[in-house]
């Protein structure tokens, strides 16, 4: 009985490996409409906090220096949220530099939602740009970044995702980067079906008007995922978010250094998916339930099992391939072979970890 499981099991997996595949293929929907911007670029404000980032710092604002929009019609919001490094004498350095640059102290205000939540309602208070673009202090965004946001945005959409990379100089980061191509392509494809799966926090444009409609992040009930939850009150409004998936709307990211930081983060990551709708649940645990059933099947059917793991294995590397393509990516096969060894490690930890009964530390603050 239990092989049968497990085979049913399989092919399900493999039925939904062809479907990203196809779909993401046949199926990839570019929102940049030419000539949008023919009556004149939106004003937009960028939004950024950061809580301990001295390290980091240095090259996001640089790489917001060089963002390519007309100077008249970009602003940059960016705060301090308690930090107790030199995060706050970097950016308050970094704002007295142009009148464009506005710096903020951020303060315990808004006590019933995260702490990200809390500083990112008061910056936006403080911005008066038409469009809100958010990232984090950790990455790296492109030169035409704020333009590729911007045309792909439509007032219908409220809401546009754009797509990150994880980057980093070891085997251990180029994995998680794998990973996130993995995520972010389910995000596209379930994006451009009309579903989008959830918001993604270290680039998004929001419009303002979407963003007051559902009363800020101050509006919201507390999550640990502040993006998410901002994406399902957007959605609930009638607005319908899209994700541009394209290599303008890039940007770069660190990788977690170390598997606990990884641990800690999927911890945060999985108490917001289970505020899915539960077919998406089921979806994702299926996928997670290829290990342990390609072990039952090969203790009975070894030949048939390692067949069924060698297609797995090439329908999710066509796919990665596919998706990174697409943002003008390379990726080498040698990581494809060790990312089969890595995501059912990482993927199993992660449930383990969930239901260990410890709190979420995020920013060294827990919840």
């Amino acid at each position: 009985m239990i092989v049968w499981v497990a085979i049913i099991l399989l092919v399900l997996i493999l039925i939904q490996d062809v479907l990203l595949l196809i779909l993401f293929v046949f199926n990839y929907r570019d929102h940049i409409v030419s000539g949008q911007q023919e009556e004149g670029w939106p004003s937009v404000s960028v939004v950024m906090t950061a809580r301990n980032e001295a390290d980091v710092l240095a090259a996001c604002l640089k790489a917001f220096e060089e963002i390519d929009y007309p100077r008249e019609k970009i602003s940059f919001i960016v705060g301090n949220d308690q930090s107790l490094d030199k995060t706050s004498e970097i950016l308050s350095t970094w704002a007295k530099k142009d009148s464009q640059r506005v710096f903020m102290e951020i303060r315990p205000l808004y006590r019933h939602i995260n702490g990200k939540a809390n500083a990112l309602a008061q910056l936006i208070k403080m911005a008066k740009g038409e469009l809100l673009l958010l990232t984090d202090a950790d990455c790296k965004v492109g030169k035409y970044w704020a333009k590729e946001m911007v045309n792909a945005y439509q007032p219908r959409f409220g809401m546009v995702v754009g797509l990150t990379q994880v980057t980093g100089g070891n085997v251990f980061e180029k994995l998680q980067g794998l990973e996130w191509w993995q995520i972010l392509g389910m995000i596209k494809v379930t994006s451009d079906l009309g579903l989008l799966l959830t918001a993604v926090g270290n680039n998004m444009l929001v419009s303002r008007e979407a963003y007051e409609k559902v009363g800020g992040f101050e509006g919201l009930n507390f999550s640990v995922t502040e993006d998410f939850a901002l994406g399902e009150a957007i959605k609930a409004k009638g607005y319908k978010p899209v994700h541009q998936f394209s290599a303008a709307s890039l940007i770069e990211t660190k990788g977690e250094k170390d598997l606990s930081s990884l641990l800690l983060q999927r911890k945060r990551w999985m108490r917001g998916a289970r505020t899915l709708p539960l077919h998406w649940q089921l979806l994702l645990l299926v996928q997670v339930m290829f290990y342990p059933s390609i072990i039952v099947l090969l203790a009975s059917f070894p030949f048939l099992a390692g067949v069924v793991w060698a297609v797995k294995w090439g329908l999710q590397s066509m796919f990665i391939r596919s998706l990174a393509k697409r943002a003008r990516v390379n990726i080498p096969l040698s990581q494809l072979i060790i990312f089969e060894l890595y995501y059912p490690v990482i993927s199993w930890s992660t449930i383990v970890y969930y239901f260990w009964p410890s709190k979420i530390n995020w920013k060294e603050r827990k919840y």
